[in-house]
């Protein structure tokens, strides 16, 4: 039986901003597949291109997003030749799109926005990698992860150790 402690005691857990708006991976999805189809992870390159490196989806974002997609006639899947699965958006997936509000920013830009914004973005990457390793990783994987956690975490005590100017 699983019990569950709740955060109610622990600050930062349950206040503030939502890490990202709800829906916002598959808004992302949906507005790079309008250019062309594309397999999971060419979405997931795409995504961190338009938005110059600051935000990379998770494959655990990304795939469970575009199943949903599927599932509302928003988008097709067709496992290709190679085995991978391909998507393509469809007319339902292009009238959501002409609903979209045109001076909306990119769901790729509004993480930025916030002060903070990028580092929470990064933080929560950061966290599925770490997650992904550590329950599919390689000894060396895990190894090797845990080695650029140390370096980073002493890096990190440097930057507030610094003054500010």
């Amino acid at each position: 039986m699983h019990h569950r402690h709740h955060d109610a005691h622990r600050p930062g857990h349950g206040h503030g901003p939502r890490r990202a708006r709800r829906g916002i991976v598959a808004e992302a999805a949906l507005l790079v597949l309008a250019d062309g189809p594309l397999h999971g992870y060419e979405i997931i390159n795409e995504i961190e291109q338009r938005s110059g490196g600051h935000w990379r989806p998770s494959a655990g974002s990304i795939y469970p997003a575009l199943a949903k997609m599927e599932e509302r006639g928003l988008i097709s899947g067709s496992d290709a030749d190679d085995g991978r699965r391909r998507y393509e958006i469809t007319d339902a997936g292009r009238e959501r799109l002409a609903g979209r509000d045109p001076d909306a920013p990119a769901p790729w830009d509004e993480h930025r926005e916030r002060p903070g914004g990028e580092l929470r973005g990064l933080m929560a990457e950061i966290a599925g990698q770490l997650r992904q390793i550590a329950r599919f990783g390689t000894a060396e994987q895990r190894a090797a992860a845990a080695a650029t956690l140390r370096h980073t975490k002493s890096e990190l005590y440097s930057v507030l150790a610094s003054d500010p100017e």
